[in-house]
């Protein structure tokens, strides 16, 4: 990236989402100054900007600053990339997409306040992260609304559960708390946005872990049988083998879960490798062990509790084979040794 020190070095086009009551979740673009962090110009729009929208919104910030930019950044996982790049060309404007890493010093208080507005809170302090939770586990949390869903469908996220997100975790946590009915009042209502998905089953089902198992059980098969490389049903399942202490058949669930989980979903691939590393502890191969555990720190180096056990039950454990207990060159550099 260019040196950034000027208003007008530089703009963004940085997408947010907004969940409106006519249109439900729709894409926000807005055309930030990189120096200034002033929003130039701003469009709301339920599928993705057509290159002439897209002229349209810089042409309009042109209009509104009385200057052109001296180029305009995307982020690169960004699914307008290919539509901004051939309207800067034809516009003469120097593009380039770049990562999240290199854009959020110019895009965090405009994020911070877009968070805080949807909220209805003037308060432009909210921390990313807390002393459990690194920022980097709560962006990977939440998928982009353009990549392929978690649950395997192959469709896009925001095409697929993106509708029922906020309805499941409601219902989870409800459950959590031994409040049944309002969990599955949720649960309802996200069935009444998606249908009856196996992701739906499965929610279900680990709802009703809460309160009756054999419920749980029913809602969990139900769902691999509307779709038998569910991920997060397989990985349910491995955690109750690994409960029943089947861990045989916990790893051949994780190892389902990984299979099926999308690329793009570090983080419930970085949270099945950690649980895998666990099921083949407990059988005794250090080596998997340790290769499932490194693989998730690989997904999410912020993860500690991934760290702890890299060194309490690998590098620093004597019963482990001396060969196993060594570092992996490559992964030295994930590890933030106290």
């Amino acid at each position: 990236m260019n040196m950034i020190t000027k208003l007008n070095d530089a703009w963004i086009l940085h997408r947010e989402e907004i969940e409106t009551v006519q249109d439900g979740i729709c894409d926000v673009y807005v055309v930030l100054d990189a120096i200034s962090g002033y929003c130039l110009e701003m469009r709301t729009s339920k599928s993705l900007l057509s290159s002439a929208e897209v002229l349209d919104l810089i042409k309009n910030s042109c209009i509104k600053s009385n200057a052109t930019p001296r180029s305009i950044l995307i982020l690169k996982t960004d699914p307008l990339v290919e539509v901004v790049s051939a309207v800067c060309a034809g516009m003469n404007i120097p593009f380039s997409a770049e990562t999240k890493k290199d854009l959020r010093p110019f895009t965090d208080d405009f994020k911070k306040s877009f968070q805080n507005l949807k909220k209805g809170t003037q308060d432009s302090t909210s921390n990313y992260e807390s002393d459990d939770v690194s920022r980097e586990e709560v962006e990977a949390f939440i998928p982009d609304a353009y990549s392929p869903c978690p649950c395997a469908s192959g469709k896009k996220y925001k095409f697929c559960c993106q509708r029922a997100f906020k309805d499941i975790v409601f219902a989870l946590s409800e459950a959590q708390e031994g409040r049944l009915e309002k969990a599955l009042s949720y649960m309802g209502q996200a069935e009444s946005k998606i249908g009856v998905t196996a992701e739906i089953l499965c929610r279900y089902g680990i709802c009703w872990s809460f309160f009756d198992k054999s419920k749980s059980d029913e809602y969990l098969l139900k769902a691999l049988e509307k779709n038998p490389n569910h991920p997060r049903t397989n990985y349910i399942l491995g955690i109750n083998n690994v409960e029943s202490k089947n861990y045989k058949n916990a790893v051949a669930f994780y190892l389902k879960a990984i299979e099926n989980y999308p690329a793009e979903d570090k983080f419930h691939l970085n949270e099945t490798y950690n649980n895998l590393g666990t099921a083949y502890y407990e059988l005794g191969d250090y080596k998997m062990a340790k290769e499932s555990w490194e693989k998730a720190l690989i997904l999410l180096p912020s993860d500690r509790m991934v760290a702890s056990n890299l060194f309490h039950f690998i590098y620093n454990n004597p019963e482990a084979p001396p060969d196993v207990r060594i570092i992996s060159p490559f992964i030295e550099k994930f590890l933030k040794r106290k």
